[in-house]
């Protein structure tokens, strides 16, 4: 802080200096140690004015620091209550209009608009000349559709984009008056603000998105429920056979059947895997179950070739359509003889147990849903004494231990031969038991389906 001064030279000329406060100070000083002054010198004139001018001007100083000071807390103030907002739950209009509020506080801003897909659902501050504000942000965004923060050209304007991975496109557009416009030091907390709303937003799309999965899953639990009913609770009873059947899916939905009918003496069934898993699997598995109870409907007296066309006629076109296919076991038991009678499309495995021995009926045709119209090998046999079929699905063969190795069909085989002679459920449950004991709490990969037909001759 200086001053100027002007005196005389030796010769008369006039010099002009500048005093600073200091010298002014030290000045005044030495001129107080001389004591009062009637008529105090130019110098001292100078120093006073030196001295009321740098007490004015850190008066001003002090003001303006003052007011920044006020202004930064207000802000902060401001900030701690947009940060007390719950930025993590649904985006109510209300919470998305009190976030608005705030913002309008924060950044001195006259008006703020919300924009969706670029047309505007909500303001906050003055009404007037919203239509002028809302074409100047939106071609704004249009002409720099990239950027996350842009500013007009005359600074009376910034648009942010929200949450730019969200579903909808969002934004947010501050004005101010034209003798007001933003400066460089308003970006940093317009961006804080775009992030606060973004993450709202982002937070309710993702709300909005479980809701809908929940009700997806829901309606795939019912679906579900429906598809698993289709499967016969119990295997029908008889004096020449004794059978078991069970299905576990891996999932919820699943994929594996098996299904029963009686007519004229004789026991039908059908055991298959639709490949695939989940909802579509379970879907097609019970048009494969009505497919199969109608061709044993359908073919009273008729040969278990001219059933598996039957089934396979009405299932192809939609397994076809659908790109996939199911392995299919299907046979005839006449209760008179305990004869069985049995076709292999593709599934496994299929054992039968015969003199304590386990042997594969191998597929004589492909999968249904493969090639169309082959002609099948019927394989037929009697079951006596300690005999039994066993047909299952690969989630029993392929289930895996904590090493990741598989169950196998050497173990499936060695069980069937230490069963023979028991009763079907024996079976069933022991085959069962030692897959589970084998995974070791590991998880099914897949649905693991069994049914034995056994002999009641020599049953225990």
């Amino acid at each position: 802080m200086t001053a100027t001064r002007t005196r005389l030279d030796r010769r008369g000329s006039e010099i002009t200096e500048e005093i600073r406060a200091d010298a002014a100070i030290d000045l005044l000083l030495s001129l107080a140690a001389h004591g009062p002054l009637p008529d105090p010198p130019a110098e001292a004139t100078h120093a006073a004015q030196v001295i009321r001018e740098a007490l004015d001007e850190l008066t001003s100083t002090q003001g303006a620091l003052t007011e920044a000071l006020v202004a930064s807390q207000d802000r902060l103030l401001a900030v701690e209550a947009l940060a007390r907002i719950n930025v993590q739950g649904v985006a109510s209009a209300e919470t998305l209009g009190l976030l608005l509020d705030k913002s309008l506080a924060l950044t001195g801003a006259s008006q703020v608009l919300f924009l969706e897909d670029m047309a505007v659902t909500m303001t906050r501050g003055a009404t007037d000349q919203l239509d002028e504000h809302a074409r100047i942000a939106v071609s704004t965004i249009a002409a720099q559709p990239d950027k996350l923060l842009r500013i007009v050209e005359s600074s009376c304007a910034v648009v942010g984009t929200l949450d730019p991975d969200g579903d909808a496109e969002r934004h947010v557009a501050f004005f101010r008056p034209s003798d007001s416009p933003f400066s460089t030091a308003d970006i940093p907390l317009i961006q804080a603000i775009d992030s606060a709303l973004g993450v709202l937003l982002a937070f309710n799309d993702l709300h909005d998105r479980e809701l809908a999965q929940a009700a997806v899953e829901r309606e795939h639990q019912l679906a579900s429920v429906l598809a698993q009913s289709a499967i016969a609770d119990e295997a029908p009873r008889s004096s020449a056979v004794d059978i078991f059947a069970r299905t576990v899916p891996a999932s919820l939905t699943g994929g594996d059947f098996y299904t029963f009918g009686r007519a004229d003496g004789a026991i039908w069934f059908a055991v298959g895997d639709v490949a695939g898993k989940g909802l579509p699997a379970a879907m097609l598995m019970t048009r494969a179950v009505a497919a199969c109870r109608v061709a044993f409907l359908a073919n009273r007296g008729g040969g278990l070739v001219e059933v598996f066309a039957g089934i396979e006629d009405e299932l192809f076109p939609h397994l076809d359509d659908a790109g996939v296919f199911i392995t299919l076991t299907v046979g005839v038991i006449d209760e008179s003889t305990r004869r069985l009678s049995l076709v292999n499309a593709g599934h496994s495995p299929v054992l039968l147990v015969h003199d304590d021995s386990a042997e594969p009926i191998p597929a004589s045709v492909p999968p249904i849903g493969v090639v169309r119209h082959r002609v099948p090998r019927v394989s037929s046999f009697a079951l006596d004494g300690r005999d039994y079929l066993l047909v299952g699905s690969d989630g029993l063969t392929e289930q895996c231990d904590r090493g990741d190795h598989q169950f196998g069909y050497e173990r499936l085989a060695e069980l069937c031969r230490e069963s023979a002679g028991r009763t079907s459920r024996h079976i069933g449950e022991t085959i069962f038991d030692h897959v589970d004991g084998f995974a070791a709490g590991h998880p099914a990969s897949d649905d693991r389906t069994l049914v034995v037909i056994a002999s009641t001759k020599g049953g225990s």
